[in-house]
């Protein structure tokens, strides 16, 4: 499927806009992911010189180590831009950086005071690290995605080991299932294609009914980002299905049995 194709077929189920919201535990890689995926595919398609100078202001910091970067929700661009990804074909892209579920070893989200009060867009008043992200995360898929991106990790990444992480993953996934907006996983490794990364993709989407996919998104490329979208596509619901049977079929009597074997092979294909 080329690239245009999948930018049209996402944007004709979501009316031209393609809004992802980034959730999942701190420290899995979420703010590097929506750097490279602007870097890649949205700031070279901006053909006005000012929205594009200003993508590339808005981009989130990112670092290694245990010490939390997103502490507030970040849309980025502020305000979606448009692309023309082929001509006659323009979406509005916008992606926003939730601020992460706690997970064990994390730095950041607690001072000398207790823990973290975070300013969100959605109260007057900062609220407790843990609660922005709960929050957030609903707010952000619920209002203000077309897609849902979850991002976890093996723990080959940095310094906080896979188990940590395990509990902050299961709450995520549970809060967008019931959300009911399309989503997937990626699991931000350093070994894509070892063997236990590719035993913990299967498990992962057999325990979670998802499409899952390994990727290093340190390294992401132009290529993984479409895979990404591919894999989104597949995840919105069909609308409406066409068949197109022979005008022969068509013209027998409804009751024929030849015609009702082709229109019950047609509803149990469906």
């Amino acid at each position: 499927m080329e690239k245009v194709d999948i930018f049209k077929d996402i944007a004709e189920r979501t009316g031209g806009d393609i809004y992802f919201g980034v959730v999942g535990a701190v420290r899995t890689g979420k703010s590097t992911f929506i750097k490279k995926f602007m870097e890649l595919v949205v700031i070279p398609n901006i053909e006005n010189e000012s929205d594009r100078q200003r993508a590339q202001d808005e981009l989130p910091q990112s670092a290694a180590g245990r010490t939390i970067m997103t502490t507030e929700p970040k849309f980025v661009p502020n305000q979606a831009v448009s692309i023309e990804v082929d001509e006659g074909l323009e979406v509005n892209i916008r992606l926003v950086d939730c601020v992460g579920y706690t997970v064990p070893g994390a730095k950041g989200y607690e001072d000398e005071n207790g823990p973290r009060m975070i300013n969100t867009p959605w109260y007057e008043e900062p609220i407790p690290f843990h609660e922005a992200a709960e929050i957030g995360t609903r707010k952000v898929i619920q209002e203000h995605s077309t897609i849902g991106v979850v991002i976890t990790t093996d723990g080959t990444i940095g310094e906080i080991p896979r188990r940590d992480y395990i509990e902050a993953e299961e709450r995520v996934v549970n809060e967008l299932k019931e959300v009911g907006k399309p989503f997937i996983m990626i699991i931000n490794t350093v070994q894509p294609y070892h063997p236990d990364t590719e035993q913990l993709r299967q498990s992962l989407s057999e325990e979670y009914d998802i499409p899952v996919i390994a990727m290093s998104v340190e390294s992401l490329r132009e290529t993984d980002v479409y895979n990404v979208l591919r894999e989104a596509l597949f995840e919105f619901p069909v609308l409406e299905v066409n068949v197109n049977l022979p005008s022969w079929v068509m013209v027998l009597n409804e009751g024929h049995w030849l015609r009702q074997s082709y229109q019950e092979a047609v509803q149990e294909t469906v």
